[in-house]
């Protein structure tokens, strides 16, 4: 946003809200009638930046505004307009109400907490840290709407209900994110509880409809401001605020281990799980390090249990809904008493098994539910008041022109109805509030995500003990804010040998205070490296997932320092999932003799590979009943929601398909890995695959995905490109050295062989490709560039579905033009014909999509040598590839849309996609008019033409 338009939106948001608070949705109409343009993203960062408002709930609140005055005579620090009498009576009413169930409407200020004199520089240069990611975030559209369809309802409380559908876009949202469904134009505040591939389950108000459409509009960027916005205030403490304790996480590394550990009862821990409660029952900051499958949650479930028995209240924490549910369920096992409000469960679960606990309820919003009844029922009964006052009151507004007295006098008895009920539900929705803060008060134990800390209902409330669960994938400048909320008694739990923060920003502020876990940055990592581990960390190192040879490459490859043993228990377990093609704990798919292609969704984001996926898809389709477990996952979201559209829709709820990182701290009986990545279109190698340095992003990315499977572990690798190719000799190569080593190794065609889905076509293409276009209603093809000698043949049956349906365009040839912009002689005829032939640059696919078949080839389909040829049919994998690849409209149009000539020399405008950045950026033009070679650029190309460098993204 420029100069000029921050200060026409500063200027525009002050004059709307000077009458008082108002919600977003209103606040953004007036700014519209004021002639300013702006979004809900914009919006936030303007009122935040420049201390204009702050965003309660979906109200925006002037800074300096205060509420009115209670009748306790209590003075308000800011002057405020009188009270009306409906107001105050409104607010008396309410009080009693609450005083009646116990729960109080004025709270105590709780003390400032001791602050170091380092505190201030710290609170300053993790705020700058934020707003750097703040603005990267933003750069990369922050504000995107995503449409799902298919929504189903999975579980209802009195409070809430839990919708799933599939996204048909990438949603770059994080659990526990606040968003909004847009149904039928109607905007509706929902929470995301859960993403898994390209399927999302969000948290709805419980009158909320199923719609069968809608569009899921995710704000990324209020997380960062409400972080940043609570290190400002906190800057020089606070009050409930310890910065004593938020700054001990940055050197408590370097803290010797206590003289004396208390006894504990723990029989069921092993011995390093037994130390590492009793050394985190004493103050202080203790690591505890807890790779996987080594009883980590079940440490903490007796930890807690234990420092319940000595009195102490305990904030337990994790980055995501799945991990603070693991957590809450690892609690309930050691003291199920604590059901019915002494464990409090904040945000929406996506572990639907405690939603309406039968031993007693966990959830904030069903015992707040049942605590507050009586306000909520009066919440309800003043809600239907005001829409039934606002009814009347639009009867009068149609014939605002021919008003009577008697009319007017109506009008008038209407507009203070409605202005004293909405006093009241703005005076109940305090009260509702009031209740949520009390209930976690009262709690021996609060569990929530991490973020929940600096929102209202945990603002300033303060515990003896706080645990941060799964911190390794927790920033630095998030842990502070989390123990800020305890007394130096801190708990930092998880496996900085496993994934870390997901941070944009590539600043060194950013790169420092948000990358960086608390492990890091405090340099436990590097102690361990250096064998001078902190004497406050527990490693555990039994686990009890993994069978003996997948736990073999993963200690080997990621753990050196601290070898994992394989328990006991692990190998007299029985193998509850069986399957022809993991007929071994290890197993090796090698495709490098496939010549895999890797392409980019709708070829602008995220790296998917169809070939591996119509491998997977036979390997899914030929598994019988035996497989009761099975995790499919794969490092890129694109890949994943394929992956996703295997699985069948219904039966098997041991099933599940998700990017590695959404699937930290799952496991499965069965896991198949997909690398997708083969050095064949996109290029090069992600750096997942070539910086593989212990500790680094793709050492930790591998070490989640392979220790995810418990019973089998299939990995899908391009070796060829993947390990052989590589010289230096880091975590990834010892992985992948030992996996060949002392895997079975399959070949794609060993899998083909058994596939009911997937065939391998070495003859009758054109013939095959005829029979499916017959009949077939739609088709998508992509076409690098050759001699497309086998697109004359296809052409009646293109031509016909193509006239089937006048209203759109069912047929899209895409195909790639020579470097002087000229189609081949193939297209050319096809295009005079009347078949929708679009070029595009670079074409990363060699594929086609006719209803519910998917083709792909290593060379180009269609032309003389189209190599190795696959052929799918499934429903689902179809039309999940088809929106992969489908192009959307913008600077260029997509596909389903006819293409245009250039008005000069009658070529085909060409759509590009030229990589900036490490993106594509896309252009649309004439190669030969609007090249940069001195001749006009045709508006809207973004400078797209640099085909100098278009090699190096095939």
């Amino acid at each position: 946003m420029g100069t000029g338009a921050e200060r026409k939106l500063v200027k525009a948001v002050r004059q709307a809200l000077s009458q008082g608070p108002m919600p977003q949705e209103d606040l953004l109409a007036a700014l519209r009638q004021a002639g300013v343009r702006t979004d809900s993203t914009d919006l936030y960062i303007a009122c935040t930046t420049h201390g204009l408002a702050d965003l309660r709930g979906h109200i925006w609140e002037p800074r300096g505004w205060a509420a009115p005055a209670a009748e306790t005579g209590t003075a308000s620090p800011h002057p405020s307009p009188p009270t009306p009498p409906g107001t105050r009576r409104a607010a008396a009413e309410i009080r009693r109400l609450a005083s009646s169930i116990g729960v109080p409407m004025d709270e105590p200020t709780p003390p400032v907490g001791p602050v170091p004199a380092a505190w201030p520089r710290i609170a300053d240069e993790a705020t700058r840290a934020l707003h750097e990611e703040l603005r990267a975030v933003t750069d990369r559209r922050t504000l995107q709407d995503v449409p799902v369809s298919g929504g189903f309802v999975v579980a209802e409380t009195a409070s809430r209900k839990l919708m799933r559908f599939e996204a048909e876009g990438d949603l770059g949202v994080s659990e526990g994110a606040q968003a909004t469904l847009v149904v039928d134009g109607t905007p509706i505040d929902v929470e995301v509880v859960s993403v898994f591939g390209n399927v999302v389950t969000l948290s709805v108000p419980p009158g909320a409809t199923v719609p069968a459409d809608a569009v899921l509009r995710c704000d990324l960027s209020w997380l960062l401001s409400s972080q940043s916005k609570r290190l400002r205030e906190l800057a020089n403490g606070g009050p409930g605020f310890n910065a004593e304790a938020a700054a001990a996480l940055l050197s408590a590394g370097r803290a010797a281990a206590p003289d004396d550990l208390p006894a504990v009862t723990t029989e069921h821990l092993n011995h390093g799980q037994r130390y590492a409660v009793q050394i985190a029952l004493t103050p202080g900051v203790t690591w505890l390090w807890g790779p996987p499958g080594t009883g980590k949650t079940t440490t903490i479930g007796t930890l807690v249990a234990e420092l319940c028995v000595r009195g102490l209240r305990v904030l337990l924490t994790a980055p995501t809904n799945a991990a603070v549910d693991i957590a809450v369920k690892a609690v309930l096992k050691e003291i199920p008493e604590l059901a019915g409000g002494g464990l409090v469960r904040l945000g929406q679960p996506s572990d639907t098994d405690l939603v309406g606990r039968a031993g007693g309820h966990v959830l904030i919003d069903e015992i707040a539910a049942k605590r507050g009844a009586v306000l909520a029922q009066r919440r309800v009964q003043e809600g239907q008041e005001i829409r039934d006052l606002r009814l009347r009151l639009k009867a009068l507004q149609r014939r605002h022109a021919n008003l009577t007295d008697a009319d007017q006098e109506e009008r008038l008895t209407l507009e203070r109805g409605l202005a004293e009920a909405t006093a009241l539900v703005r005076e109940l929705d305090e009260a509702l509030h009031q209740v949520r803060r009390q209930v976690c008060r009262e709690a021996e134990v609060v569990a929530a995500t991490s973020h929940q800390v600096v929102l209202r209902t945990l603002r300033e409330l303060t515990f003896d003990v706080v645990i941060l669960d799964e911190a390794s994938m927790t920033t630095t400048a998030l842990a502070m804010l989390v123990a800020g909320a305890g007394s130096g008694h801190t708990i930092v739990a998880g496996d900085f040998r496993q994934l870390p923060p997901v941070v944009v920003a590539d600043t060194p502020s950013a790169q420092e205070w948000l990358l960086k876990s608390p492990f890091e940055k405090a340099a436990v990592d590097l102690a361990v490296e250096g064998q001078a581990a902190p004497g406050r960390l527990a490693a555990l190192t039994q686990q009890y997932r993994m069978r003996g040879r997948i736990n073999g490459v993963v200690s080997e490859a990621f753990y050196p320092e601290s070898p994992l043993v394989t328990g006991p228990t692990v190998s007299t377990r029985p193998r509850n999932s069986r399957a022809d093609w993991a007929d071994g704990e290890l197993v090796l798919l090698d495709t490098s003799r496939l010549g895999a292609r890797t392409a980019r969704k709708q070829g602008m984001s995220s790296r998917y590979n169809l070939m591996h996926a119509q491998l997977i898809a036979g390997l899914v389709a030929g598994s019988d009943g035996d497989v009761a477990s099975l995790g499919v996952i794969s490092p890129f979201a694109a890949q994943a929601g394929l992956l996703a559209s295997l699985l069948p829709e219904a039966g098997r709820d041991g099933w599940a398909a998700s990017t590695v990182h959404r699937f930290q701290g799952g496991e499965r009986d069965i896991v198949v890995y997909d690398t997708v990545d083969t050095g064949r279109g996109v290029r090069p190698l992600h750096r997942w695959f070539t910086e593989g340095e212990s500790g680094g992003t793709g050492a930790r990315l591998l070490n989640v995905a392979a220790s995810r499977a418990r019973d089998h572990l299939v990995v899908v690798a391009a070796m060829d490109q993947l390990h052989r190719q590589r010289t230096a000799r880091d975590a990834v190569w010892r992985f992948f050295a030992r996996l060949v080593d002392r895997g079975r190794i399959r070949t794609a065609d060993e899998v083909l062989m058994h596939s009911p889905v997937t065939r391998r076509v070495t003859h009758d293409l054109i013939e095959l490709l005829s029979a499916d276009l017959a009949g077939a209603t739609s088709a998508d093809m992509w076409l690098p560039r050759a001699p497309l000698v086998g697109l004359k043949p296809l052409l009646p049956s293109l031509k016909l579905i193509a006239e089937q349906d006048v209203d759109t365009e069912p047929v899209t040839v895409w195909v790639e033009p020579d470097p002087d912009g000229y189609l081949s002689a193939e297209a050319v005829e096809a295009r005079r014909g009347g078949v929708n032939i679009r070029p595009c640059t670079p074409i990363l696919e060699s594929s086609a999509v006719i209803d519910d078949v998917v083709w792909t080839s290593t060379g180009s389909l269609l032309g003389f040598d189209p190599g190795v040829v696959l052929r799918t049919r499934h429903a689902a994998f179809a039309d999940a590839v088809r929106r992969a690849q489908r192009r959307r409209p913008g600077n260029a149009p997509g596909s389903g849309q006819l293409g245009d000539d250039c008005g000069r020399c009658a070529r085909m405008l060409v759509r590009f996609e030229v990589g900036r950045r490490g993106l594509p950026t896309v252009g649309y033009g004439c190669m030969r008019c609007d090249s940069p070679s001195g001749r006009r650029s045709r508006p809207g190309t973004r400078g797209a033409f640099d085909l100098a460098g278009l090699d190096q993204h095939r």
